[in-house]
């Protein structure tokens, strides 16, 4: 660039300037590309894409099963008292199976979170009322599951990181540097379960926090929502008051409140 501000300088000639953009435009196709968009979008605010995420959140739950051939036994019993929109599968650290179930509501969340045993033979063990469960296989003769014949996962292994050795050839066989940082980003960057299961765990200490404090949330915050998370990042969360148009009239009774200083 500084070459042709050079060469503006000793001609005296501005055509000079649009002459050498216009030349360097021809052989650089990044620019040229970048200059529409093949899939246009309807802009979202951030403030919507929380909204979104924090009510997909609340009407999801998170299940854990013997491994991912448990969808079809799954799919039936959640439809037996509500209507499933999604479930996404995937496996933790040391291998175990979960899925992650959207509801088309919360109140169809509620209805099946009602329908959950507390106990089994084990009296001493605490159950904890949250949205993360486990799911305990039909012994004996099992129902037809005709419901789930015509449903599928969202998503298998959706939280899987993608393996080195085949990335590292894949991006040798890019044709640009541009191209590269561009497959670089779509195979590393944080996916859609990996963000809905970052506002499950939100979710979950807000509802835990919310026996404690009035008016609070629990928010991601960083990279998980910032749009440059990759897969396996932490995950950094905020407890904040959330304070709505319904609380600005002064009421006579409050809660009792305490407050420390540093």
């Amino acid at each position: 660039m500084s070459v042709l501000f050079q060469t503006v300088i000793n001609t005296g000639k501005l055509y000079s300037l649009n002459k050498s953009l216009r030349a360097s435009l021809s052989k650089c196709k990044c620019l040229s590309v970048r200059k529409y968009s093949e899939n246009p979008k309807k802009f979202a605010s951030f403030d919507d894409v929380v909204a979104q995420r924090r009510a997909e959140s609340k009407r999801s739950i998170v299940v854990q099963v013997n491994s991912e051939s448990s969808f079809n036994e799954l799919y039936c019993y959640c439809s037996k008292y509500a209507e499933v929109h999604g479930v996404h599968h995937y496996r933790n650290t040391e291998g175990e199976h979960f899925m992650l179930v959207e509801f088309k509501s919360e109140e169809c969340l509620k209805d099946v979170l009602q329908t959950c045993g507390s106990h089994q033979k084990n009296v001493d063990v605490m159950a904890l009322h949250s949205p993360f469960l486990w799911f305990r296989a039909v012994s004996g003769k099992k129902e037809k599951l005709v419901a789930a014949q015509t449903q599928s996962l969202v998503i298998k292994d959706g939280n899987a990181i993608v393996d080195e050795a085949v990335l590292y050839k894949e991006l040798a066989e890019c044709s640009s540097v541009s191209d590269q940082i561009q497959l670089l980003y779509d195979r590393t960057k944080l996916n859609d379960l990996g963000v809905r299961l970052r506002y499950m765990v939100a979710r979950h200490l807000e509802v835990i926090f919310d026996s404690l404090y009035a008016n609070v949330q629990v928010q991601p915050f960083g990279s998980s929502v910032n749009g440059f998370g990759k897969m396996g990042c932490d995950l950094d969360l905020v407890l904040t008051n959330s304070v709505t148009d319904e609380m600005v009239h002064l009421p006579s009774i409050y809660f009792s409140v305490k407050m420390t200083y540093v």
